[in-house]
């Protein structure tokens, strides 16, 4: 037996059918898959509600009460014992343009398989157990994660008239797709949640460059974006010698070279997204030059010293530097981080905490519950394309990790 396992919980995790997960696994990718081009399951559209039924139909088999709420997330209920506060379990299924079959769905197949073990030896945990398949986390809409921003009450009816994927307003593209725009932002958490644990793949390369093992998150980063302006002036480019130029796109050279020094620096990511040269012509001077500039990191001290060396870089080259989206850093709950260390301890599976630079739904839970991560590696650290891959053991060590934190927290909670 292992240290600190009763012998109950010990053929619990002997149970788990990891070859049925990864069945699973592959069933839900089908849906939308399409050749050559990738997963197509857009929030809210025909190839995401096919799934999302998919995900329905599996916990209606498991013998859970489960329903898609007015959001389009999928709910799945295991009652408990005791009138405690449910914990939680998930991810999501929609997807990027062109995604991948792992991201999000792992989390989500990975939970039905913990249900799966647990009703096939008939065991009932004190808690109640949520499984959440939640609508339109990708960035494809204009309040993603949506579906997890509604649950926590940080979702309004306004946040639904920015463009969709389509190209039309969120509320368009709900309508079209049968959901009622105020009732999406009324959608909540059907009962208390005492914790939120995600599974989910890296989406990096750092575990892949490391051999392996699983991630331990200790925080979700924040994200600050900044526009920067150079102006010049737009002259003839053929008759304005080199002396009398004032070129915005050599003014902002400079700069944009300084935000990967000031990121390596600080030990964050820092990216130019978008590059604007006006006029945009090759036979005129660039008069102006807008840039669209991200930080993102988990230490906020971190992220306030580059933002000044941000804005003394522009400045120094005459730029005009603005703020713009900022979201604050995330941490992990330490409590809950500690239970899944442990967890991987006694399992015998190679762990290290690291930061998550890509959001997630468990960002919008932390406003409701504690919440702890699981990152499992994905190959060559792809992630939103077709060529995403984590392989099968990796897949089933995390689901592994993922049942026994759940048993864990269940008896200690």
């Amino acid at each position: 037996m292992v240290e600190g396992w009763t012998s109950g919980e010990e053929a619990i995790l002997a149970a788990f059918d990891g070859e049925q997960m990864m069945a699973d696994l592959e069933a839900l990718g089908e849906i939308g898959w399409v050749a050559g081009t990738g997963l197509q399951r857009m929030a809210y559209s025909p190839a995401d509600l096919a799934g999302r039924r998919w995900v329905l139909a599996q916990m209606q088999a498991l013998g859970m009460e489960a329903g898609i709420d007015a959001a389009g997330n999928v709910v799945g209920v295991l009652p408990g014992s005791e009138p405690l506060p449910a914990l939680a379990l998930g991810s999501h299924t929609d997807s990027v343009p062109g995604g991948g079959k792992y991201d999000g769905a792992l989390g989500v197949v990975g939970a039905l398989a913990c249900v799966r073990t647990l009703r096939e030896l008939a065991v009932v945990l004190r808690h109640p157990l949520l499984v959440i398949d939640f609508a339109a986390e990708e960035a494809t809409t204009a309040a993603s994660p949506l579906g997890s921003l509604a649950f926590v009450g940080a979702l309004t009816v306004a946040d639904l008239e920015g463009p969709a994927w389509k190209g039309e307003s969120t509320r368009a593209l709900l309508a079209e797709s049968g959901f009622d725009a105020a009732a999406v932002a009324a959608s909540r958490l059907p009962q208390p949640v005492g914790a939120f644990v995600e599974l989910h793949i890296e989406q990096g390369e750092q575990l892949t460059g490391a051999g392996g093992g699983v991630g331990l998150v200790t925080g979700i980063v924040g994200i600050r974006r900044y526009f920067v302006r150079f102006v010049g002036q737009a002259n003839h480019a053929g008759t304005t010698s080199m002396a009398r130029r004032r070129d915005a796109l050599v003014m902002a050279a400079p700069f944009i070279t300084a935000v990967r020094e000031i990121a390596v620096a600080q030990g964050i990511v820092g990216t130019v997204g978008r590059v604007d040269v006006q006029p945009g012509a090759p036979n005129v001077v660039p008069g102006c030059v807008l840039l669209d500039v991200e930080i993102r990191g988990l230490d906020e001290l971190l992220l306030d010293a580059a933002e000044e060396a941000l804005r003394l870089a522009a400045e120094a080259q005459g730029g005009a530097f603005t703020s713009g989206h900022c979201k604050a850093p995330v941490p992990a709950d330490p409590a809950l981080l500690a239970v899944v260390e442990r967890v991987c301890r006694r399992l015998g599976v190679r762990h290290q905490p690291m930061a998550s630079g890509a959001g997630h739904d468990a960002m919008n839970m932390a406003r409701v519950c504690p919440y702890a991560m699981i990152f499992v590696p994905s190959e060559a650290g792809i992630s939103h394309a077709p060529a995403e891959y984590t392989a099968p053991a990796e897949c089933m060590d995390g689901v592994r990790v993922l049942l026994a934190t759940l048993l864990e927290l269940d008896r200690r909670i």
